[in-house]
């Protein structure tokens, strides 16, 4: 089955948009905010999952990845994901995108 013309299997897609999802509304002061996600694939079929919160912090990533707090990101990285993050700014909604890549080949 096939996400988003993504040819990885579709469990792994959503166990990874479920786990930061999750964190994002759970760590990301979203609060009576929406959560943004954005789903694509990349030039070599990966897919790029983006989710996007109202916190431009995120002080611990590494270790977070690394399940030293907590395991959301951790199962994200075992599962094959690379994991990547970037604040943003804006007069309107300062906050942070989490990213994960997951491998096109990956079966």
């Amino acid at each position: 089955m096939a996400t988003f013309g993504w040819v990885g299997p579709l469990g792994l897609a959503v166990a990874t948009v479920d786990h930061l999802v999750r964190n994002a509304s759970e760590f990301g002061r979203c609060a009576g905010k929406e959560i943004g996600l954005r789903i694509g694939r990349t030039e070599a079929d990966d897919l790029l999952i983006d989710v996007t919160d109202h916190n431009p912090a995120f002080p611990f990533f590494e270790q977070a990845v690394a399940g030293f707090l907590g395991k959301g990101l951790w199962r994200v990285a075992q599962y094959g994901g690379v994991m990547s993050w970037h604040p943003h700014t804006g007069e309107y909604a300062p906050g942070k995108t989490v990213r994960a890549v997951l491998r096109g080949d990956r079966s």
